[in-house]
């Protein structure tokens, strides 16, 4: 068999980093569906987290310590500044993950039967676990403030109440407040991802 040095190979084209991809920066930016995604993340989950930031706050009085502050604005500025960025970040993972977790709840026979639409993609699986961290903390909570009461022979109970009226608004503002931001971010986001 003869040697085929004579055909020509076709010159390699230049490296561009869209080149293969599609993907640039650039057109994320132009699509819409993916800027409207981290709008609304931003928007919403800035609000929580400085919901959050003031239940802190707010919780933190009931320690009947000095060393807390009942009312900080710088708190509530780096709430607002981390909320935002924090959370357009996980609107962009929401934006490229969205398909695959929506693929897998439908394929699931289990998760289907309970995560039917968008708000209960966010809501069910949000409540599940704030329920069960939350009984965690109170069955630790409730040892601390048995130790308390017990060591300081009765004294420590006026703490350990403080302490478990600051659990309970925690828990409902925590269930209120996401109740709140599922249903909003899922009436924004319906349009755009359908189920």
């Amino acid at each position: 068999m003869p040697p085929q040095n004579d055909i020509p190979v076709p010159p390699k084209p230049p490296y561009s980093p869209s080149s293969g991809t599609g993907f640039t920066v650039d057109s994320l930016q132009k699509n819409q569906k993916f800027m409207e995604t981290i709008k609304t993340f931003a928007i919403y989950g800035s609000i929580v987290y400085v919901i959050n930031a003031v239940l802190g706050m707010i919780i933190s009085a009931f320690s009947w310590s000095p060393y807390y502050s009942v009312f900080n604005f710088g708190v509530i500025i780096a709430a607002l500044i981390f909320g935002a960025i924090g959370s357009a970040i996980g609107g962009a993972i929401f934006f490229f993950l969205y398909d695959p977790i929506h693929n897998w709840v439908k394929g699931n026979s289990f998760l289907s039967r309970y995560i039917h639409d968008m708000f209960t993609l966010f809501w069910k699986p949000f409540l599940v676990v704030t329920i069960i961290s939350a009984a965690f903390g109170l069955l630790s909570m409730l040892g601390l403030g048995a130790a308390m009461v017990a060591a300081t022979a009765g004294y420590g109970s006026a703490s350990f109440g403080g302490l478990f009226i600051g659990w309970v608004i925690a828990f409902v503002v925590h269930i209120a407040v996401y109740y709140w931001y599922s249903k909003t971010v899922s009436a924004k986001l319906t349009p755009l991802y359908p189920w």
